[in-house]
């Protein structure tokens, strides 16, 4: 930020050169530049004179610092909100203290960029919760689609279960007739011998002549 006072221009040409100086228009009891003078203007329509409490004798002196406080509120009106920073708005606040320290009356424009600095912090605020939502939802999809998969893993394991029990029933199922068939057998076996082994073929053959 350069002021470039009119009346105090170097006597060497090279460094009158070299500053960039822009017309100065008078406003109330200050001159401050033409880009300046609309903003002064709407500033002491709404807010009266900020520079009557200045304790700075020097026309000149009263008039930086008044062009300091339009230089703030130029800032803000040509910055879009998001693009204001927090390294910009200290930077503001740093020029407001020391227009303060001068005794301007400037206590509306602190309240406006203190207010415009916390909207900042929310709203970087509300961009780092948007992100770790953002890794949140990102990371309960993953688990949602592991789940799923191990879900799907264990109902195929649980119906091979099934039916490896159904198989084992059926089995014990068979078994059991088998094992009854074979008592039966068994017996019937116990008795055909018994019933072979009590046959006198001897007398038998004997009778048959």
């Amino acid at each position: 930020m350069k002021f470039c006072f009119s009346g105090n221009e170097d006597s060497d040409g090279e460094e009158t050169e070299s500053v960039v100086s822009e017309a100065r228009v008078p406003v109330g009891k200050y001159h401050v530049k033409e880009s300046f003078a609309p903003i002064l203007r709407s500033i002491f329509e709404k807010y009266g004179d900020i520079g009557a409490s200045c304790h700075l004798e020097s026309v000149v002196m009263r008039s930086y610092y008044v062009e300091c406080v339009c230089f703030v509120v130029q800032e803000l009106q040509s910055t879009p909100m998001i693009e204001l920073t927090k390294s910009k708005i200290k930077e503001l606040l740093a020029i407001i203290k020391d227009v303060e320290s001068a005794q301007l009356r400037v206590a509306w424009l602190r309240s406006i960029v203190d207010e415009i600095g916390e909207s900042i912090e929310h709203m970087d605020e509300h961009h780092i919760a948007e992100m770790a939502k953002a890794n949140s939802d990102r990371e309960v999809e993953t688990l949602n689609k592991e789940l799923e998969s191990n879900l799907e893993s264990l109902a195929q394991k649980e119906q091979e279960v099934t039916d490896i029990r159904t198989k084992i029933e059926e089995i014990r199922k068979r078994l059991g007739e088998l094992e009854l068939k074979s008592s039966h057998l068994n017996k019937n076996i116990l008795l055909l011998k018994s019933k072979v082994d009590n046959l006198d073929s001897k007398s038998l053959l004997d009778e048959l002549v």
